[in-house]
């Protein structure tokens, strides 16, 4: 049994995680914690061992941004986590950092069929690369590649390839955004971190005063008929599915594909409509390449502590072969 840890900017959510005679993990007494109730990080690792009066030898955490050498920084509160300082701190032997983008693509191979929805039926190809990509505060890319009969991740900075706009509107986002950045990424347009410029600006393209609106706002109107929330909502969905082609043809993911992400379940109706299938495939119309490549959106929420977990086998598997 070890610790798991899914760690973003404003919560952190623990659980304890246990494998199986057949290596199957298990995840259990999950717990999840405000963040700005607490100092340090150590301060809340610690409030969940003494809950459950057990300090595992091995916790895995998979943390909102990029980790360097065992340390990982965060952007928008005062933490600095290192692996040494919290094993020492926390009392527990080996502990290690992953990327929460990362961690859910390390889930994929572990969740059954109703961790996903369907957002287009093919047929996957066995021992082929799949692609896990989607918009969270940026936008996150993954290559899963098999490997002895595990899987590798490697982490890719697709979100930051150039967005290829295709309508009228899109064209004049582009052109109205290059005021900010000279050139538009995928992740410009998808990942919440860049949202309230996205809005402002599709505000102006509408020749209507900008006004605050709230993320999850942005979807209610949206529903009740709001023009622009409800363009913002398909721009947003048909470039993560463009972009997500984009990811498959690179990787060469025959073996499929996956949105993962926070932001991505706020669209999933909008990722399931034909005009966002239609645009995914019309990256590579020539051929039937990407019409048969299986999508699915990530639904489940605790995916992160299961790709932890997954790690955390691996290492162990690799000991046990050394």
């Amino acid at each position: 049994m070890f610790m798991v840890g899914d760690i973003g900017g404003t919560n952190a959510r623990f659980a304890l995680a246990q494998i199986t005679a057949h290596r199957e993990i298990i995840i259990s007494d999950f717990e999840k914690y405000e963040a700005d109730r607490f100092d340090r990080f150590e301060d809340i690792v610690t409030c969940f061992l003494d809950k459950f009066g057990h300090h595992p030898a091995r916790a895995v955490f998979a943390v909102a941004g990029p980790v360097q050498n065992g340390e990982m920084r965060f952007t928008n509160r005062d933490w600095c986590l290192q692996e040494a300082d919290i094993a020492r701190n926390c009392k527990i032997e080996a502990v290690t950092l992953i990327n929460d983008f990362a961690a859910m693509a390390r889930a994929v191979p572990q969740l059954k069929s109703d961790s996903f929805v369907d957002i287009q039926p093919g047929t996957a190809v066995d021992g082929a690369p799949i692609v896990v990509a989607g918009p969270g505060t940026g936008f996150g890319a993954c290559l899963l590649v098999p490997q002895h009969n595990d899987w590798r991740v490697l982490p890719g900075e697709g979100g930051h390839s150039s967005f290829a706009p295709v309508t009228d509107l899109e064209k004049d986002l582009v052109t109205a955004l290059q005021r900010h950045w000279p050139i538009v990424s995928i992740e410009h347009i998808c990942g919440g971190a860049n949202l309230e410029i996205l809005t402002q600006t599709m505000f102006e393209l509408h020749d209507k005063k900008p006004e605050p609106v709230k993320p999850y706002e942005i979807i209610e109107r949206a529903e009740q008929g709001d023009m622009i929330c409800r363009a913002l909502c398909d721009i947003r969905a048909a470039t993560t599915m463009a972009g997500l082609a984009n990811m498959v043809l690179i990787g060469g993911a025959r073996g499929g594909a996956v949105i993962a992400g926070g932001v991505a379940k706020h669209l999933a109706d909008y990722l399931l409509a034909p005009e966002a299938i239609a645009r995914f495939r019309a990256v590579w119309p020539d051929t039937d390449f990407l019409a048969n490549i299986p999508v699915r959106l990530m639904s489940n929420p605790i995916a992160p502590l299961m790709g932890a977990a997954a790690h955390c086998l691996g290492d162990i598997k690799q000991e046990s072969l050394s």
